[in-house]
């Protein structure tokens, strides 16, 4: 799958990806004290967050009917989008160390790496459900080739 085929978009208008130098990506390895995945950096330079139009995930272990959607994937710079500097200052004390938080989904709950693991895994930290923490995928390139269109919009 294309990453292109998430849609991902701010307002409607599709997100180019990261142009920026290395300098940026040095300073948030340096926040959460671990190397940025090579597979969330050809992410980012591919699209640089905003909002996956493909965006549901099935939970695993559940029924077809549970899934969990990303609202939003985090960006280095793109405007209208917030920012992962932000996410990891805000996020990572409470999901804890080496996590890099990727998304979020309309109520606020974290998409998340954890990147001790190797590979990085995908999971998500359930908020209102007490800081539940389910694992999604085994790699990011799982999770992102996983998404599915929100069966209630078909």
């Amino acid at each position: 799958m294309d990453i292109s085929a998430l849609n991902v978009n701010v307002g409607g208008r599709p997100v180019l990806g990261y142009k920026g130098d290395g300098s940026v990506i040095r300073e948030l390895e340096a926040l959460v004290g671990a190397p940025l995945p090579a597979s969330y950096l050809d992410f980012i330079r591919s699209v640089d967050g905003g909002h996956p139009e493909v965006g549901c995930f099935p939970v695993p272990g559940g029924d077809s009917e549970n899934l969990v959607e990303v609202d939003w994937f985090y960006s280095l710079e793109t405007s209208g989008v917030e920012k992962l500097r932000f996410a990891i200052e805000k996020y990572c004390p409470t999901l804890g160390p080496q996590t890099l938080p990727i998304g979020r989904d309309g109520g606020g709950n974290q998409f998340y790496l954890l990147l001790n693991s190797e590979p990085p895994s995908v999971w998500i930290y359930l908020h209102d459900e007490g800081g539940k923490r389910v694992k999604l995928a085994d790699t990011l390139e799982m999770f992102l080739f996983g998404l599915i269109l929100n069966p209630d919009l078909i």
